[in-house]
């Protein structure tokens, strides 16, 4: 009886110890049962110009102003250009050649309106805190919007998801839409 007993009390600690739930340190994220946190893979960049306008008289320097702008879109490889002044503003659009342009919503229209052609501009707009009908209206009107205040990450996802969509795929869906 008293081997009997050895042996039950040997095996269930066995298969306590053993027990998937119990393994120590990282295992125990790597189970069957639970699962793994996957990341989103790392976009192919390419080399993009892209302005920044940052209008002093409206929010997008505050919805900015957690992100280094120049710098975290210098460190994976973008050109960027960063503005304050509406006559460099003007002028940096009419000497052309931007991938993307990155301005308040409120400066949209301007965009569009001057520069290259208005279906080369690729733009992407941003507000700062607006209420819910607000974001509604401006993503019926631009497609995409980035909602501030905006940290680095969001900011630079925003940018490759604006780059990824360019006007020419955009103008081309709109012409198998129209058919």
């Amino acid at each position: 009886m008293k081997i009997w007993l050895r042996v039950t009390a040997v095996a269930l600690l066995g298969s306590i110890t053993t027990s998937d739930s119990l393994l120590a340190c990282g295992e125990k994220f790597l189970m069957r049962s639970r699962g793994t946190r996957f990341q989103r893979p790392a976009p192919v960049r390419t080399a993009a110009s892209i302005l920044v306008y940052l209008n002093p008289a409206l929010n997008l320097p505050k919805a900015l102003a957690n992100v280094p702008v120049d710098t975290t879109l210098n460190k994976v490889g973008y050109r960027s250009t960063t503005v304050t002044a509406q006559d460099e503003f003007a002028r940096a659009l009419d000497r052309g050649g931007w991938d993307l342009v990155v301005v308040d919503v409120a400066d949209t229209a301007a965009v569009t309106t001057r520069g290259q052609s208005a279906d080369a501009i690729n733009v992407l707009p941003v507000a700062f805190n607006p209420t819910r009908d607000q974001l509604a209206a401006a993503r019926k009107q631009y497609g995409r919007i980035l909602k501030g205040p905006v940290k680095s990450q969001a900011f630079l996802e925003a940018v490759d998801d604006a780059l990824a969509e360019t006007p020419t795929t955009i103008a081309k869906a709109d012409v198998n839409r129209s058919r």
